[in-house]
């Protein structure tokens, strides 16, 4: 879940109470929203210095233990056992929700959830593990011989990547789409599987694409993972939609061709963000792992063994082990290897069997408008296809998505590989000018775009098929009746309904074009005619609609791993006495100062210690030593203190100690005391 989300459903007090603390409004500038200003390294640095111990030992312990997954305090203290007391993590946590670094959802049935926002993690981690994430090397010496592409082929049970990677794959699904004269769906809400079958017939995908990453989708009974995968993408990227019944998918051209006029790159980018975020809320360790990938820059390469490094130095907690072979395996699988297979990295050896990556994406990429849509027009301008004589029309690696969409248009494809091979036949050449095109508008592409001259005998047969092509056809237009001879001049008379009025047929009636209805119908209703909409064909639903761009949210197959959005925030906020109920009952001594007590008051001082999941501070032959209690053990012989320090446990009997003091986070161990000011009340 990201700040823009959380502030959509943030009570308006608890936001205005985060942004009028002294930190927030000395670096706020006009206009920022919560998300700026919870987000930006700078920013988050100078909070990073306002927090106490308490707050900046629990960030540490979240970022470590749950990064961006959802987690309850009982598993936070429960993480924390060897190295903070309960009642420090209620501390820090408290403190980390008033500065809003960390949202308390609350569950229908009263559970609380914490989360840290996904779009902080990147900048927390920076600031608490600053590890040394090498520059990268631009090249690599002595890289081995062994082909890293029929491994992972291999790895993935044999199915090959494609040599373009997903965008070219989405391209082809995409136009198969767009050919279809229409996707209806089962009454189940899926496609038809002939139907299917023919839109993914150029995909070529691990079959366990998404499942292999931890994801699930709808229909998993009838969509293989591959199919699901190029049907999530459409639908994400805004190129396929429901129509308004819901009863079957529309093909959106302008949101098409919007994306085709960017750089490969760029399509690439945008791909991976949709992937990058479906895997998001992740593990910690992946969670780790692709922030530092993403602060990898792009065409430097990357030893796989030092991001592995990386990541088990945020993940290391106290003395707890990690299978570090498991780990690497899991962290191949899940997400190098699909980066791989989409060609978002690449992968080489060197001669000790090391294994490196490089990113052949820009991951921090801001998508817009601007240089990158530049680019590519200006590469449309060069050279990039070949026309061969035989027919065929070979596109390079070099060749735009853009130009290839072109292609497709009057060509059908032959080979998907690198080199991607389209043949012109008649029938290819008919369904382009069934579509509006001309000989002369293929000739013409083919003359922009070749190397060399387009072949003779290829242009003279495109236009004697231009010419040998049906002298008669029908299509499906709409017939406008008007009641009387002077209505129809009344429409001839007024200039906007006149332009969108086609050939008359006899005095009282019109032929309407399809693409002509939706504007007749509001202009006639605008001089007060109201024609009979049960008689009108239902094109409104069939509208390219508006659809949200690729990095907004939109519903697609997968199921979101994001579930905590589906809570309302916890506007409430305890206050820290809460921590320590009936504190006034207690003696000022215990929390004053270090005593020497009975062994009874001894065992009372426990047991309240226990109960606020407090710390002990006891002075053990001349030193002081800070307990985490865990349990009183009484026997026969006498009772024995149980608890942690520093990391190890400890079994000490009354005399093993001489004075002792309750310490009560935030009340006398001068953690968050220097910050009462800073914090204020809500």
């Amino acid at each position: 879940m990201k700040y823009e989300q959380v502030e959509r459903k943030m009570p308006v007090s608890l936001k205005e109470s985060i942004l009028r603390q002294p930190w927030c409004s000395a670096l706020r500038t006009s206009g920022d929203s919560l998300g700026e200003i919870l987000t930006q390294p700078t920013h988050l640095a100078e909070l990073y210095r306002q927090l106490s111990s308490d707050e900046q030992r629990t960030l540490h312990l979240v970022m470590s233990t749950f990064g961006c997954l959802p987690f309850t305090s009982e598993r936070l203290e429960k993480e924390a056992v060897l190295q903070m007391a309960g009642a420090q993590v209620s501390l820090g946590l408290w403190g980390l929700r008033r500065y809003g670094v960390i949202v308390a959802f609350r569950k229908s049935w009263g559970e609380q959830l914490y989360t840290l926002p996904e779009d902080a993690f990147s900048g927390w981690q920076s600031l608490i593990f600053p590890t040394a994430w090498p520059a990268g090397q631009n090249e690599l010496d002595e890289l081995s011989d062994l082909d890293l592409s029929d491994r992972m082929a291999d790895m993935d049970e044999g199915v090959p990547s494609n040599p373009r990677g997903l965008a070219q794959q989405l391209f082809h699904c995409m136009v198969s789409c767009s050919r279809q004269s229409e996707l209806s769906l089962t009454n189940k809400g899926t496609l038809h599987k002939k139907q299917l079958q023919k839109i993914i017939e150029h995909v070529s995908l691990p079959p366990r694409i998404l499942t292999q990453s931890g994801l699930t989708y709808a229909f998993m009974d009838m969509y293989d993972e591959p199919a699901a995968l190029m049907l999530e993408l459409g639908m994400r990227m805004g190129f396929l939609y429901k129509n308004e019944v819901g009863n079957r998918f529309l093909f959106h051209h302008r949101n098409f061709e919007r994306w085709l006029q960017s750089s490969y790159e760029h399509q690439q980018t945008q791909l991976y963000r949709i992937w990058r975020q479906a895997l998001i809320p992740a593990p910690v360790w992946l969670e780790h792992g692709i922030s530092f990938m993403d602060k990898a820059t792009d065409l430097h390469w990357y030893s796989f063994s030092e991001l592995m490094q990386a990541v088990l130095s945020c993940c290391s907690i106290g003395l707890k082990p990690i299978d570090e072979v498991a780990l690497r395996q899991e962290l191949m699988a899940v997400w190098i290897r699909p980066l791989f297979t989409f060609r978002f990295v690449e992968l080489a050896e060197d001669q000790e069997g090391e294994l490196w990556f490089r990113w052949l994406i820009k991951p921090r990429l801001i998508t817009g408008e601007g240089s990158d849509f530049h680019i590519e027009r200006t590469l449309q301008t060069e050279p990039s296809l070949y026309v061969q004589p035989d027919f065929e029309v070979l596109l390079p690696p070099n060749a735009s998505l853009r130009l290839e969409w072109e292609v497709a248009a009057f060509a059908d494809l032959q080979n998907a590989d690198l080199v991607r091979t389209y043949r012109l036949t008649k029938e290819s050449f008919g369904r382009a000018l069934d579509h509006g095109l001309r000989a002369s508008n293929v000739i013409q592409v083919l003359r922009d775009h070749a190397y060399y001259d387009v072949p003779e005998q290829v242009i003279i047969t495109l236009q004697q098929w231009e010419e040998q092509k049906d002298k008669l056809y029908l299509t499906d237009v709409t017939l406008l009746r008007c009641q009387t001879n002077e209505v129809a001049e009344a429409l001839l008379r007024n200039e906007k309904c006149r332009n969108l009025l086609g050939e008359r047929l006899g005095e009282t009636n019109f032929i309407i074009s399809h693409a002509h209805i939706k504007h007749l119908t509001k202009c006639l209703e605008a001089m007060g005619f109201h024609p009979n909409q049960s008689t009108i064909p239902n094109l409104w639903s069939d509208e390219e609609l508006e659809i949200p761009s690729w990095n907004e949210l939109q519903l697609g197959l997968c199921y979101s791993k994001d579930t905590i959005q589906l809570y309302e925030i916890d506007p409430y906020l305890p206050r820290r006495e809460d921590l320590y109920p009936d504190m006034q009952q207690i003696p000022m001594s215990w929390i004053k100062e270090l005593r020497d007590y009975h062994a009874s008051t001894r065992k009372d001082m426990i047991r309240k210690a226990i109960e606020w999941k407090s710390v002990l501070q006891l002075r053990k032959e001349g030193r002081d030593c800070f307990i985490i209690p865990r349990m009183l053990r009484e026997d026969r012989t006498g009772w024995i203190l149980e608890g942690w320090e520093e990391y190890e446990e400890i079994a000490w009997t009354s005399e093993d100690w001489k004075e002792m003091k309750l310490i009560l986070p935030g009340i006398n161990d001068g953690s968050v005391r220097e910050k009462e000011e800073t914090l204020g009340e809500l």
